[in-house]
């Protein structure tokens, strides 16, 4: 018997010996706390605060407005002077206009007036056409007359029976009938020339010549709607302008006046920065808010089972208290005297934990879980390999134990 309790506590002794040295070897975390990255809202102007969201810990949705910022006294006097700007520029669009209008209707009274002048002197040109055919008509009926007087004067004087006189007086009524002739067909000539001129809008006269007064005054007006419509066209093109300014400048001063702020992601609100009714400053922090997006969990381990540790390997995570275990992956590898890695994190590290070595990892089951998405701050343990007392103690989770 003596033997039998020798061997059974030999077994004893080695099997407290194997689970001590096999839990030892185990890789197992001291502590490991769910956690999260955190974002601050800034007042991206000056202005007054208000926050819709009033409780430390309560849930915002993406795109919800978390806090307001109004500012009613930002100066908008660029806004109020564009306007002014196009208030004139207007003004004088509608001048221009209006005076465009006028001389176009001056010009309608002129045109009218030089039509009338024009047909009143083609139809005077084509009388003293025909009257200068007539002319040319009688010169003609003279220089056959007078050119018959001449050869019977010829006739008679060559029998004798006429003097030298006469003869040369036939002569000279011959020669001026000729030149009649030629003054009258001369005549023709310069009307026809004046009235092919005068169809074309071009009047020629004795003490005038190009164009009547009605037309010079027509093209003065010309010149003038040319320039007016110049001015309109700037004027239309700097009001264009204007506008596009004043809508850019409106854009600006409704961005300043107010500000609603909201966040990308689902998250819990963290702490407030600044009371609702408070007036900030522009980069002012307001609030903090934690990103249940980007939920992970922290730990630190000894440093024997740090130095096994690689970033990607796996684990196994359990709340405390919960017997469910979620598959984790390392993701980070942070030492010892991590402190300055938990800034941007909601929970910061204890002082033993800053003692040991940092390790975060990445654990997507609780995002996708609707009760621990945002359990920010529940603290449980990380197993990175088995022990011995593994199975048992998953089995006594299963009793809540």
């Amino acid at each position: 018997m003596k033997t039998i309790r020798i061997v059974l506590g030999a077994i004893l002794l080695l099997g407290g010996l194997y689970i001590i040295v096999g839990e030892y070897v185990s890789g197992t975390s001291a502590d490991a706390t769910i956690n999260a990255r955190t974002s601050v809202l800034r007042a991206p102007i000056e202005g007054m605060a208000e926050f819709s969201v009033r409780n430390i810990g309560a849930k915002v949705s993406p795109e919800e407005t978390v806090a307001r910022i109004i500012d009613s006294r930002f100066d908008d006097a660029r806004l109020i002077d564009l306007e002014r700007s196009r208030s004139t520029l207007e003004a004088d669009l509608t001048r221009l206009k209006a005076q465009s209008a006028a001389v176009e209707e001056a010009r309608k009274v002129l045109q009218a007036q030089a039509q009338s002048y024009q047909e009143g002197r083609v139809r005077q040109l084509w009388s003293r056409i025909a009257e200068a055919q007539a002319a040319l008509n009688s010169a003609e009926a003279r220089f056959r007359e007078a050119q018959s007087a001449l050869e019977r004067t010829k006739e008679l004087s060559s029998r004798g029976t006429q003097t030298a006189i006469t003869l040369d007086r036939a002569q000279a009524q011959y020669d001026v009938a000729q030149q009649d002739i030629a003054s009258a067909r001369e005549r023709v000539s310069s009307l026809s020339t004046e009235l092919s001129s005068a169809q074309n809008g071009v009047f020629i006269g004795d003490s005038y010549n190009d164009a009547p007064f009605s037309i010079q005054r027509i093209r003065e007006f010309d010149l003038r709607l040319a320039e007016l419509k110049a001015e309109t066209v700037n004027a239309e093109r700097r009001l264009k302008l204007t506008a596009d300014q004043i809508a850019a400048e409106r854009v600006r001063v409704n961005r300043l006046t107010s500000a609603d702020l909201s966040v990308e992601s689902p998250g819990i609100v963290w702490n407030f920065l600044a009371s609702g009714g408070e007036h900030v400053n522009r980069g002012q922090d307001l609030v903090r808010l934690v990103d249940c997006s980007a939920v992970m969990v922290t730990a630190s381990v000894s440093e024997r089972v740090y130095s096994d540790l690689r970033v990607g390997m796996p684990a196994r995570f359990r709340l405390n208290g919960d017997s469910r275990v979620f598959s984790a992956t390392i993701t980070r590898l942070g030492g010892s005297g991590a402190a300055g890695l938990y800034e941007t994190l909601a929970i910061g590290p204890s002082r033993e934990h800053l003692t040991r070595f940092d390790v975060a990892l990445s654990v997507p089951e609780l995002a996708s879980d609707p009760e621990l998405a945002c359990s920010v701050g529940r603290t449980g343990r990380v197993v990175f390999t088995g022990g011995p007392l593994s199975s048992v103690r998953e089995a006594l989770a299963d009793f809540g134990l």
